[in-house]
């Protein structure tokens, strides 16, 4: 087996090769045969103690000189050392066999197996390539970082000292005199790579060549470090109500798995604020929590002080239990709205225990409600204690059919004054069967209820106490697929027709709707056995349910979908309960419209209309498109009529959307949302973005973000926010998927 390879180039026609194995010496052209021979006795002293490391050297040059005096050896002309992933290259090399060193001179280029990049017009090295010694020093890593230094000294996988330094992670070619986006400059600096830290003393801060800061010493990560505790980037916020609020986040690192953020508000007319973060993953668990503390102006105090907390905790336990645990109170109910740390009117506490089997599904969970606008009151903070829920599907009693069976149980309290418990059970049988061109399908279901009444509103019409309620239902339905190809174009058509009837007692007046009073019937439901899809709301009755539906693929308007469909009424009379015309023996007519064209542009809409006048009741609309490097977003929801009587009707709201690189790493981004209810236009938020992030270099980020909120609501005043945050890459930023994923990166 061959140890030591070297190849020794000569100019002119004469070539030699060399092969110095276990005792043995292969020589090519014995003419030359005595050079050759002191030669290779060099070059195997030069590697012997890379060879008693397993670790050969390849060797290559135009020219080589042998003092068998001195034991030296001058090797010039593309000379080239490899060993160990490691390649050395240098117009000229010198090795000194008693010290055991070489140097290289003249266009010196090292490459390391880790990817580093160094380059110098004179370097000293051992000849393992430990030990490194270098004059004009250009060194890039492999995340594109630099140092040029007018010296260093580096012992491989200890510490590189810097003399004269300048450091940037800035990915641009200093080799053609690129400038980067910022760097800092330092009398000296040390990069330990034991503790994976870069240290700088005397230190001047550039930004686009221009000196910004002096520090007398700067510390930061290296390109290695995940994470590692100290300040991260800090932000500027300038707000109308709070004034100049400088932002500034300590980072600490706990253990592997859990960590610390620490991050100050002052806020120059309001008072203090602090925001503490902590989070910790385990094997199959993991919790994340989120304390806000602080003394500021509210609606009650000049100076109160306030706490919320916001605790997530998820676990996976037993037999595929996931379980989800959280926690989200406040001690006043708009401080969070006023100083943006949160714009939620709500905040939910809950803990979900959830399993899924091949054919069951489980569910439990509890959950508390807080209000944070000015009328919500305690009766109105819903309260479930608890909610379990438990499903299972199989097959029936034919190969196609298929049996469902359902228990739910609930304690609410405090949901808009209502108190109830209610038991439930259902029980379903379905399946699809083809004759001819048809589907056919039928559904059989059960479903009892029983309700222990506590409490309710003294408008309500339901009954206080105990009762229950029976309610047997079937349906058949048959629909027809339809494929139409032609002139490059295909179109499937797909009509759908079902008769339902609901059997049992209307109890509609007498049953708390608590669980389908957000109803809207929409295409997803039309065709719905019960298509309130809750417990507390059935409809006795008989009803024919029609609709198409239909998908085309075309070369002007792409791809199409769209359905439309209505309800009729056979039997039964209407609930009190719904608004005027939705009683009527014609449902309102429900629509979907896509259209994905292959220009870049893309429509969805959806609503419902009135049978009687086609008013539009309600409808979705989004939009998207590109114009030019542009890209827009329009969304609009508007409900002018609810579908039960006591729900809030007449709401519109719009929001646009707008963003846009401009260049040079240069990108900007607005938003405008309008309240269009009752009539009126309002403009609720408004928001803007200008964002730099240093181009191809990428190691600077600047933003600046403006918000006008129109928002008012006790001390939550309408007001004006400028934010400017600027983050420098390794001197301090976590993303937001670092924060989620736990690989955050102090940077």
């Amino acid at each position: 087996m061959t140890i030591f390879g070297v190849c020794h180039r000569l100019m002119g026609e004469n070539a030699i090769a060399i092969m110095a194995g276990a005792g043995c010496i292969e020589v090519v052209m014995l003419t030359l045969r005595r050079i050759f021979y002191s030669g290779s006795l060099l070059l195997f002293s030069l590697t012997a103690s890379a060879l008693a490391a397993d670790r050969p050297i390849s060797f290559e040059a135009d020219q080589v000189t042998v003092n068998k005096e001195t034991g030296s050896m001058l090797a010039t002309g593309n000379v080239i050392l490899r060993q160990n992933g490691t390649e050395l290259m240098a117009d000229e090399v010198t090795y000194d066999q008693e010290l055991d060193r070489a140097v290289a001179r003249g266009n010196v280029f090292m490459t390391s197996e880790d990817g580093t990049e160094r380059r110098a017009d004179f370097m000293t090295l051992d000849t393992g390539f430990t030990h490194i010694v270098a004059e004009n020093l250009r060194t890039r890593f492999k995340d594109g970082a630099f140092f040029v230094a007018d010296e260093s000294d580096t012992l491989t996988g200890d510490r590189s000292v810097f003399s004269r330094s300048r450091f940037s992670p800035c990915n641009c070619d200093i080799e053609k005199g690129e400038s980067p986006n910022w760097d800092v400059r330092a009398t000296s600096s040390t990069h330990n790579e034991k503790t994976q830290t870069i240290t700088h003393r005397n230190v001047r801060m550039h930004v686009l060549n221009v000196p910004l800061l002096y520090l007398p010493y700067l510390a930061h990560p290296d390109w290695t470090v995940r994470r590692r505790t100290g300040f991260l980037s800090p932000a500027v916020s300038i707000s109308s109500d709070r004034g100049i609020t400088p932002i500034v986040p300590y980072f600490k690192v706990i253990d592997e798995t859990s960590d610390l953020r620490f991050t100050t508000y002052k806020y120059q007319y309001r008072g203090i604020g602090l925001l503490t973060s902590y989070r910790k993953y385990w094997d199959n668990a993991n919790l994340d929590v989120q304390l806000l503390s602080g003394n500021v102006s509210t609606y009650k105090k000049v100076r109160e002080n306030v706490a919320s907390i916001n605790a997530a905790f998820t676990t996976n336990i037993g037999n595929d239990w996931a379980i989800k645990a959280r926690v989200n109170r406040a001690s006043q109910d708009t401080f969070m709205r006023r100083y943006k740390f949160d714009d939620k009117t709500t905040l939910k506490s809950s803990v979900t225990a959830e399993r899924l089997k091949k054919n069951r599904y489980y569910l439990v969970k509890a959950s508390d409600l807080q209000g944070l606008n000015s009328g919500d009151t305690p009766d109105r903070e819903s309260v479930i204690l608890p909610s379990i829920f438990y499903e299972k599907l199989q097959q029936g009693w034919k190969t196609n059919q298929k049996l469902r069976t359902e228990i739910s149980a609930i304690q609410l309290d405090n949901d808009e004054e209502h108190d109830l418990a209610r038991w439930s059970g259902t029980a379903e049988v379905s399946e699809e069967f083809h004759r001819g061109p048809f589907v056919n399908s039928y559904k059989a279901n059960l479903m009892a209820s029983y309700y222990s009444l506590h409490g309710k509103p003294a408008a309500a019409t339901s009954n206080l106490g105990e009762f229950g309620q029976i309610n047997p239902s079937l349906s058949l339905g048959a629909r027809l697929p339809l494929v139409v190809t032609g002139l490059g174009r295909t179109a499937m058509f797909e009509p759908k027709a079902q008769l339902v009837w609901v059997g049992g007692a209307d109890r509609t007046q007498k049953v708390p709707n608590r669980d389908s009073s957000d109803y809207r019937i929409d295409e997803a439901n039309l065709f719905l056995l019960h298509r309130y899809q809750g417990k507390d709301y059935v409809l006795p009755g008989t009803r024919a349910d029609l609709g198409v539906s239909s998908i085309a693929n075309d070369r002007t308007f792409g791809k199409l979908a769209g359905f439309i469909g209505l309800s009729r009424r056979i039997s039964g009379k209407p609930s009190a309960g719904l608004a005027p015309d939705q009683g009527d023996i014609y449902s309102d007519y429900v629509a979907s419209l896509s259209i994905n064209p292959p220009q870049n542009i893309s429509l969805r809409w959806s609503g419902r209309m009135s049978s009687h006048d086609f008013t539009l009741n309600e409808s979705k609309t989004d939009v998207s498109t590109r114009l030019g490097k542009m890209s827009l977003s329009l969304e609009h929801n508007q409900l002018a009529r609810a579908y039960f009587a006591s729900s809030a009707d007449d709401r519109e709201e719009m929001k646009l959307r707008a963003s846009m690189p401009l260049g040079m790493g240069w990108s900007a981004s607005a938003g405008q949302n309008w309240n269009l209810s009752a009539g009126k236009e309002t403009r609720q938020k408004t928001n803007a973005a200008l964002v730099w992030n240093g181009g191809v270099q990428n190691c600077i980020t600047i933003r600046l973000d403006y918000t006008h909120d129109a928002t008012k609501d006790r001390d939550v005043s309408r007001g004006d926010e400028i934010k400017f945050t600027f983050s420098f890459k390794y001197l301090g930023d976590i993303s937001g998927d670092d924060i989620t994923g736990m690989t955050s990166t102090t940077e």
